[in-house]
């Protein structure tokens, strides 16, 4: 095959670790979009959050849906601590065309971009948001450390530096990082995520959900990055309206108990349903069951739950710090509104209201995904930068 590539893609957690968000989920459907390509595609990870795995071999490579994968055993430590994949990429970096690393701040990300530089293989890095302001404004003394000590050689000496939205290379700029700056958008499986008509019937009966009631939902991690908090603000004066909220996803910091104490506050307890995360295979039916997705972030360098959203058929409301905002404006296929909690309850209740505005949408979405989103054309354009950067590496 013409410029078949020998690819490695790097990253502390894989499939099927769910829990550790988007990334994993969008990660594994590159790798197994670009094998189905024809080229020879390898994962190092860690088995991070697959201790329940029990059938999952470890430090030996397993086919996973086309991709060969190496899950290597996680030591005690701070962070992800894996010197299996460290020693693996320091000893084999030289076998593969491109290597390509996901992740900053990340513990085990700098051997792989020390064993690329070291042996002359070009490498890309993929911050997935961590570069951004948000990310900045956490601990920010210790990543400015961190940054002057490691991931300023992680960021600086690649090849190639892949962001998922215009949002996310804009927040970089300021970086100035001398590697190719590319834009590939996360991209999904149109086949697995499309609307399950039948499916979000029963899961709304299984819910105790009317087939009238106005289904707000939002899926993924319970975070304070997500800016949830707003939600009971924004409903509070939709009360008189018919409307369930629904939340979907494991509690990282606390959040969910906020979540509840506000909404028990503002008397809106009997209207919200929190449900423990789930596998994948699940979420169509979810997304098909409801009538508008919510996102509200504070920080989003991409937000894959948008696209999830959009394939099933459910219109979105994001706020403007949603990397995808700019897009899903320009594409007429949902609401965008700054995160003031009045323009949500003036959108919300307009929408509940009068939900015929959303009938155009729902048709218009999924064309707009299939189009720009489908993994067939992420991993297209993915693979055309990869070659790009291969050739100019070895100008």
């Amino acid at each position: 095959m013409q410029n078949q590539l020998k690819i490695l893609h790097y990253i502390p957690v894989y499939a099927p670790a769910w829990q550790f968000g988007g990334p994993v989920l969008s990660v594994s459907q590159l790798c197994e979009g670009l094998a189905a390509l024809g080229h020879q595609v390898e994962v190092f990870t860690s088995n991070a959050g697959l201790n329940n795995q029990s059938e999952l071999p470890l430090n030996q490579p397993v086919i996973r849906n086309g991709v060969k994968v190496t899950y290597f055993q996680q030591e005690p430590g701070i962070g992800i601590h894996c010197p299996g994949m460290e020693e693996a990429v320091t000893a084999r970096a030289r076998e593969f065309d491109i290597i390509h690393v996901t992740g900053v701040w990340q513990r085990t990300s700098g051997a792989a971009c020390k064993a690329a530089k070291n042996q002359g293989v070009p490498y890309v890095v993929s911050p997935r948001g961590a570069l951004g302001p948000y990310s900045w404004q956490q601990k920010t003394a210790k990543k400015i450390l961190y940054y002057l000590w490691q991931e300023r050689f992680n960021v600086t000496n690649a090849d190639g530096i892949h962001y998922t939205s215009k949002q996310e290379l804009q927040e970089c700029r300021w970086l100035k990082l001398p590697g190719k700056s590319f834009i590939v958008p996360n991209g999904l499986n149109t086949e697995f995520w499309q609307p399950a008509l039948e499916a979000a019937k029963a899961w709304r009966k299984s819910q105790n959900l009317n087939e009238d009631d106005f289904i707000l939902l939002n899926i993924g991690r319970l975070h304070h990055k997500k800016g949830l908090d707003l939600l009971p603000q924004a409903l509070a004066p939709l009360r008189h309206l018919k409307w369930r909220m629904v939340f979907v996803g494991g509690d990282d910091d606390g959040t969910k108990a906020k979540l509840q104490q506000h909404f028990q506050s503002a008397n809106l307890s009997d209207r919200v349903i929190f449900l423990e995360r789930c596998e994948p295979k699940t979420l169509p039916a979810i997304y098909s069951a409801a009538n508008l997705f919510v996102l509200p972030s504070r920080h989003e360098n991409f937000g894959n739950v948008v696209v999830e959203s959009l394939a099933c058929k459910c219109p979105v409301l994001i706020s403007d710090k949603v990397g995808l905002h700019d897009e899903v404006a320009e594409g007429g296929v949902g609401w965008v509104r700054s995160r003031v909690a009045s323009e949500w309850t003036e959108a919300i209740g307009e929408l509940i209201q009068f939900s015929c505005k959303m009938q155009t949408l729902k048709f218009k979405s999924r064309a707009w995904i299939k189009n720009i989103f489908s993994i067939d054309k992420t991993s297209m354009d993915t693979k055309n930068y990869y070659i790009r950067i291969r050739d100019n590496h070895c100008a």
